[in-house]
Formats: C-alpha cells, structure tokens, sequence
C-alpha cells in the first residue's frame, strides 16, 4: 500500500506542470468570458467541469498504467541487486527484447525495455558461459586429483621396499613420468583459454618434433617392451612447437598405455596443402560406437573403463588445440586390432621436403 502511494505521488510529481497547464488554461477561458460579459458563461463553466472530468479520468487510467510498471520495474531492481539477473521475483523475464535496432523503437520506454533486455542476454551468455567454465574446471581437477593418485601410490609401494631393483627403479622412473604428464596436462588446461595469444607459429622439420616427443617416452617403450618404427617424416610443417608436442604426447601416451608388447609406427606423407601425419598401433583398439566420441570432455569408452587408465581428458584438450593450429584429425580403430590417427598439418609453401 505504502508503495503504490508513493508511486502515485511520483506521478502526480511527474505530471504536475500538465496539470498546472490545464487549470491555468481553464481559469484564463472563465476569466477571458467574466472581463467580456459573455453569455451562457454557466454553459463554459459546465464546459470545463465535464473536460477536466474527462482529463481526471485519463489521467488516472495512464497513473493506474504508470503505477504497475513502476512496481514490476522495481520488483526487477531489487532481484536484480540481489541476484545479478534482470528475471521478475517468479523467475520469469518480464522485459522482452524488441525486434529491430536501438534506432528503429517508437518510445523512450521501448528504447529501455531494449536495453535492458540486451543487457540481460548478454548477462545470461556470459553467466552460462562461467558456469560452464567452473563446471568443466570442477570435474577436470577432480578426475586428475584421483588420477595422479595412482603413480604416486605406486611409487610409495617400490620406495617402501628393503631393497630396490634396477626394474623398481625404472618402474618408479614411470611412474615419475606419469606424475609428470599429468602436470603438463593441468598447466595445458590453465592455459586453454589464452591460446591464440599463446601461439607462435613458425616453420619446423616434423621429424625433429616427433623425435623430441619420442625421446620422452623412452622410458614406458622400455618398460613394456614396445617397439617403435619412425619412417619418413622430412616435411616442413608451419605449427606451434610448444602446442603441437603436448597434442602428439598425448596420442603417444595413449596408444602406449593400450598397446603391451607390439608395434608403433609414425610416418608421413603429403596431400594437397597438407603433411598428412599418421601414428598407427597395435593396441587393444576403440569400439566401433565409441569412436565418434572419443574427443568429448570426460569420455574414457568401454576400454578405457575396462583398464581403468584414462581421464578422458588429453584427446579433448588436443582436439581443441588441433582446432586452434589448423589440424584435421581423422581415427581409424578395429577392436582388438589397434589403432591409427591421422594429422592433417599445415605445410609451408617452402615446398614438401626439409633441407638443412
């Protein structure tokens, strides 16, 4: 009650000098008609009774009108202080955005309405995109806190023992490596959404960057007993040195955790604008209905759950990168037959072939 009489007397406030205007154009008809001796000047008078009647009524329909926007308007302030969202108290959107531009509405109030309505998408956007944002974070700090559980607990067991072998030494070596790439992993997440300022895309030879990728894994070929074939990769290839090994130690990491005693083989080629990157297995292999889901934040598929071994994050982050460096990617996996991923790499117009 106390609100709509303070509304009222806002809009009795807003429109006192209509108001005056009237009165004063009022009393100068019957003053005017008194100084001249009009006659009927009860008539004029009746006149007036019946217009201001007519302009009381209006009046009070446009402050009935003026009264409810005004309580929906600071119904939307006062959710809007305490929620950050422009929603009415019921949670449904009372301002709707008007079709067209700034430019093209009829009305102050309009161009208000339209304001506000854009401020409020925008704020919705940005509000779901930081959800988004924490929820992602949540679960990938969650998966990789139990993840790198595991090295750590194995490397407690080996250092417990009375007497550590030279294989407990290179087990812990693994584990070490592990611990290590998991690291990475996070600092790559951090970083994820500053990429394009993080690029530096310059020429390299590709066979450097798969050796000094390679060169990392020595220890886990070693471990379990895999062998590596590297055939020809002499191209010259235009991609960021620091991004493009992170995405390829996360391919390697996989086929080698899948892949117990047999074969990787990594080689080359050329197909129109692109080096056409290959990396071929002979591991536990992907089903079938879970190959167009490999790349999805969070997905481990059947084997992976099987083994009980993956975050389902480091193809993610490297299909994300690969969008970023201009890579296609293409996975090709028989079930108990390994596995074979595809890298198109954008080359440099040098030409094909890596001369020193």
């Amino acid at each position: 009650m106390e609100q709509k009489q303070r509304l009222w007397i806002r809009y009795l406030r807003e429109k006192r000098v209509v108001i005056m205007m009237y009165f004063l154009t009022a009393f100068l008809f019957l003053a005017v008609g008194s100084l001249y001796h009009i006659e009927n000047l009860g008539k004029l008078l009746y006149a007036m009774v019946l217009t201001t009647a007519v302009w009381a009524m209006a009046g009070i329909l446009e402050g009935m009108k003026y009264v409810r926007k005004s309580s929906r308007l600071e119904a939307v302030y006062r959710h809007f202080r305490q929620s950050g969202e422009v929603f009415s108290e019921n949670g449904e959107k009372i301002l709707k955005s008007v079709e067209g531009s700034m430019e093209a509405v009829e009305s102050y109030e309009q161009a208000l309405i339209f304001f506000l309505a854009s401020l409020n998408d925008r704020q919705s956007k940005e509000k779901m995109g930081w959800e988004e944002k924490a929820a992602e974070c949540g679960d990938y700090y969650l998966m990789w806190t139990h993840q790198i559980k595991t090295p750590i607990s194995a490397m407690k067991l080996l250092l417990n023992r009375q007497e550590i072998s030279e294989k407990d030494c290179f087990l812990m070596k693994e584990e070490l490596f592990k611990i290590g790439q998991y690291v990475e992993m996070v600092l790559a997440f951090q970083r994820l959404e500053s990429i394009s300022s993080d690029l530096v895309l310059q020429e390299y030879q590709l066979g450097q960057l798969v050796r000094t990728a390679v060169k990392k894994f020595s220890v886990l070929f070693i471990n379990k007993g895999l062998k590596l074939e590297l055939k020809e990769m002499d191209f010259r290839i235009l991609t960021d040195e620091k991004w493009f090994i992170f995405c390829l130690e996360q391919l390697l990491s996989n086929s080698i955790k899948y892949t117990s005693g047999g074969r990787i083989t990594m080689g080359a080629g050329t197909e129109g604008e692109k080096v056409m990157f290959y990396l071929e297995d002979t591991g536990i292999g992907i089903r079938r209905e879970d190959l167009p889901r490999i790349f999805e934040r969070g997905f481990t598929g059947y084997n992976g759950r099987l083994e009980k071994r993956s975050t389902g994050i480091g193809l993610y982050l490297s299909k994300r990168v690969y969008a970023q460096l201009g890579i296609t990617v293409q996975v090709e996996s028989e079930e108990g037959q390994g596995t074979k991923v595809v890298l198109g790499i954008p080359r440099t117009a040098k030409g094909d072939r890596y001369r020193e």
